[in-house]
């Protein structure tokens, strides 16, 4: 099944309780745009960045795609593949690189190399790595399975202490 659907800016949120804080999703109505873990601020910190980032403001709503109940499970440690429909907002390149991310399976990890070959760009590993900082749906569209080659963990925009906790939650590391 394809998850990824055609962009469409969000209208609504909401928040789910997580084991990292509070997650913020915002959706179109058709899929989801966004997740962002625990902003500093909590809600107005995360309403204030999707009006900057879409010039629009979100409504308070239902969580229709249960989202919820696919994070639940996530989070209970079992091995669990999301198949939930999302609208990230991206470029061409880091639409590819979120496509081969989501492929990534639970409990495996790549290389930022790994992840430009598996996108069909073999050489931009460093661009690999960029697309995986913008990500807009964190552990959704798994970006903390990707570690250096070396077997360092590399950057995660959450910090690195939740990409930890990620990895620990799927038996890596």
């Amino acid at each position: 099944m394809e998850i990824f659907k055609k962009h469409a800016l969000p209208g609504i949120f909401f928040e789910y309780a997580s084991p990292l804080g509070t997650l913020f999703l915002a959706s179109s109505g058709s899929a989801i745009t966004d997740l962002v873990i625990s902003p500093k601020g909590g809600v107005q910190a995360f309403l204030k960045r999707m009006k900057e980032k879409y010039g629009a403001l979100l409504k308070n709503g239902p969580d229709a795609f249960k989202a919820g109940k696919a994070l639940d499970r996530y989070f209970s440690g079992k091995s669990f593949s999301f198949d939930l429909p999302l609208s990230p907002l991206g470029t061409e390149f880091e639409l590819k690189i979120w496509k081969a991310l989501a492929s990534v399976p639970w409990g495996k990890t790549i290389s930022y190399s790994g992840l430009a070959h598996a996108s069909g760009n073999p050489k931009a590993a460093r661009a690999a790595g960029s697309a995986c900082g913008r990500n807009p749906i964190p552990i959704i569209i798994p970006c903390h399975r990707i570690i250096r080659k070396d077997g360092n963990l590399g950057g995660y925009t959450g910090g690195l202490s939740i990409k930890e906790t990620l990895l620990g939650l799927e038996g890596i590391g």
